[in-house]
């Protein structure tokens, strides 16, 4: 393989993510179509790719169905969620937002302290829970 062969690669390559980049954002996402028949798709043009070179010497001829199986497959891995494998999570969806609160039970007091409890006169005989000692 010369220079001359990488540099059209190269070259093609940088054409393709371009081109599906545009596409994409504009025609693809609007589409629904199942992630299985664009992998059919794909690699149908991949084996065209692979027959070619047996009929014809055309340099060109020879990638246009490589690009084309480039194209479908960069479609499948954003169908499919192949191109988010290894990007941060997005922490805000990931936690959950509502809390689990136990159910009050007001017969429980679990601390209870003096200064909490109302005092009365009538009932003051009563309390001997928190007595003073009397000197």
């Amino acid at each position: 393989m010369n220079w001359t062969n990488l540099l059209i690669i190269f070259a093609m390559s940088i054409a393709i993510f371009f081109v599906y980049s545009i596409v994409n954002i504009n025609y693809l996402s609007k589409l629904k179509v199942s992630k299985w028949t664009v992998l059919v798709v794909s690699l149908v043009f991949l084996f065209i790719g692979l027959i070619i070179p047996a009929y014809t010497d055309n340099l060109i001829i020879h990638y246009i169905p490589t690009a084309i199986f480039v194209f479908f497959f960069l479609w499948y891995s954003d169908l499919s969620g192949l191109s988010k494998i290894g990007a941060p999570k997005n922490r805000t969806a990931a936690t959950n937002t509502t809390t689990i609160r136990p159910k009050a039970k007001p017969n429980k007091l679990k601390y209870v302290d003096e200064k909490d409890i109302v005092k009365s006169e009538e009932i003051k005989g009563k309390n001997k829970l928190f007595k003073k000692k009397q000197k």
